[in-house]
């Protein structure tokens, strides 16, 4: 085992010292009659506007993910974020008088890079292969496959578990690595009837989903997933792979999976501080 986690960290290493690509910044829009709620992955350390026609706020006192961008008429800016975990996102803003969008969500791969460059290489485009499958380019497909299947032999160090009507989801493993979580899931049924997957979705949740006015999601999609079933059968137990892009949870925020069954009625909600 240990030679082939050194194998692996050898590997990424060596794919990690290939060079950068620049990156075409997204261009935001604001207005002073809404406010652009701007979700990202991990709390929000810095950000600053390059024009006075424009306010960026953000919790300075108690770091959050969550700023708020608003805007008066004038010329175009920029604005510029670093999160706690040194990840630095760059957008163009401009002034419209009605908005497409008043909630978005930013990902891991809209960051242009990290603040110490010489640590961590600038984030680079990702490629959709299907529906639940997304790679980033920093990180080839065998190194992920490679990575997720020795994960599954780690001895388990979790057991983060919801049960319900003779089914249970678990949470048995977490590997942070670089910009990647490896988090290991465990399927049981002992139901009497098997287990169609529909979908496992994974959010950073803060507040009460009853009281919608304090609820917010903001969903964690998988770069890569290793050995999902499409069914869970009466008796049996399926154990998987999720990686997913790095997060931390604040102090009011809770990990939530969400598995639903395909043409069913039947979901599991494990929401849980890790």
């Amino acid at each position: 085992m240990k030679t082939e986690i050194l194998t692996i960290m050898v590997l990424l290493t060596f794919f990690l010292s290939i060079g950068q690509e620049t990156k075409k910044l997204d261009t935001i829009y604001a207005n002073e009659k809404m406010n652009l709620a701007l979700f990202f992955p991990t709390n929000i350390r810095q950000g600053i506007v390059g024009a006075t026609n424009f306010v960026f706020s953000y919790n300075r006192e108690r770091a959050q993910p969550l700023g708020l961008l608003k805007a008066t008429k004038g010329n175009q800016s920029n604005l510029l974020v670093v999160t706690t975990d040194g990840k630095v996102y760059s957008y163009i803003i401009k002034y419209a008088d009605s908005l497409k969008e008043m909630n978005r969500f930013v990902s891991f791969s809209e960051s242009i890079g990290h603040e110490h460059q010489r640590e961590s290489l600038v984030i680079r485009d990702t490629i959709q292969l299907d529906s639940n499958l997304v790679v980033h380019k920093q990180y080839p497909k065998a190194f992920l496959e490679k990575s997720s299947k020795a994960m599954l032999k780690q001895p388990e160090r979790k057991n983060i578990i919801k049960r319900k009507e003779g089914m249970s989801l678990a949470i048995k493993n977490m590997v942070y690595f670089e910009d990647l979580v490896f988090m290991q899931f465990e399927i049981k049924n002992e139901s009497g009837i098997d287990f169609d997957i529909d979908y496992l979705k994974v959010a950073m949740v803060i507040g009460n989903e009853k009281r919608r006015a304090s609820y917010q999601s903001v969903p964690l999609r998988p770069r890569y997933v290793y050995k999902m079933p499409e069914k869970t059968r009466h008796a049996e137990t399926s154990r998987f792979v999720y990686v997913l892009p790095k997060f931390t949870l604040g102090d009011n925020e809770k990990l939530e999976l969400r598995l639903k069954e395909l043409k069913g009625n039947r979901e599991m909600i494990l929401r849980r501080r890790l």
